[in-house]
């Protein structure tokens, strides 16, 4: 198979090292600022990395703004102009594509799957973003998780794996959820639990807030009521769970780490890609 693989960071640098070493071609653009092997193409436009491909891999996430996500690169391609320089009947796989990309790719007779929807990706990525955090905390705090307080915001994938992960580091876990049913199961496996009301009433006992949840759950008024040692950790895409410029403003450690397998655990979250990559083709063939 003969795959492209186009903007990215560390996971779609490690993809296109793991499907050469399976025997593909591959060849990259937007990706020269990343570490690759010589026998991996580099391509200096988007046409001659695409031309001829069956399968055009973009990243997890794929897009920012409406723009190729490209960290290892100083390319800034509109998804549309990108879309344009693609063929019909190519497989265009990728993370979280938006709703305008995915009409026009259909549009021009692509065949696009976004990956992140796929359950294994969406649980494993959970997992790999929850261990990322873990070392994040421990890498930015000179207190131990180990009886530490530390709140989770959010009872997703990321949110309930975390959580997990804390107690069994022997830290004192909360976790604020807006259903009652997920605030019920936290409170089942241990942890403390309260709605997002509920929050000023803890939040100045917290020595660790990790938030999970993309939209504000934090308001102003909450943020004044944590204490200048607590470390807030944002894994969230924007807007994120509170204000982070306010935080900082007011003297509050903030650390922002969305799309952390990228960056502590690529070569793991390139192999859950890999196997969805595969599936998802042999779907599309079937």
């Amino acid at each position: 198979m003969r795959f492209a693989v186009i903007g990215g960071d560390r996971r779609s640098a490690a993809l296109a090292e793991l499907l050469h070493a399976d025997g593909h071609r591959v060849r990259t653009f937007a990706l020269e600022q990343a570490a690759l092997p010589p026998e991996i193409g580099r391509e200096s436009c988007l046409q001659g990395c695409a031309y001829g491909a069956d399968c055009v891999l973009l990243p997890c996430p794929a897009e920012k703004g409406g723009y190729l996500n490209t960290p290892f690169s100083e390319e800034s391609l509109p998804m549309p102009r990108l879309l344009e320089g693609l063929w019909p009947g190519q497989m265009l796989l990728g993370g979280r594509f938006s709703e305008e990309t995915l009409s026009a790719a259909r549009m021009g007779k692509l065949l696009p799957a976004d990956l992140l929807r796929r359950p294994e990706v969406a649980v494993g990525n959970a997992a790999l973003t929850a261990e990322g955090a873990l070392c994040r905390l421990m890498e930015h705090s000179a207190r131990s998780l180990w009886r530490s307080r530390v709140l989770v915001l959010g009872w997703g994938r990321i949110g309930s794996i975390l959580a997990r992960r804390l107690q069994g580091l022997g830290a004192l876990v909360s976790v604020a959820a807006r259903g009652r049913r997920d605030r019920a199961m936290a409170e089942a496996l241990g942890c403390r639990a309260f709605s997002y009301e509920e929050l000023e009433h803890c939040l100045g006992d917290m020595d660790f807030i990790v938030n999970t949840v993309p939209a504000r759950v934090l308001s102003e008024g909450m943020l004044c009521l944590i204490r200048p040692e607590a470390l807030l950790l944002e894994l969230a895409s924007a807007p994120g769970g509170f204000d982070r410029e306010l935080a900082q403003n007011i003297g509050l450690q903030v650390l922002i780490a969305p799309g952390l397998p990228g960056e502590t655990a690529s070569r793991s979250a390139a192999e859950l890609l890999r196997k969805a990559v595969y599936a998802a083709m042999e779907e599309m063939e079937e």
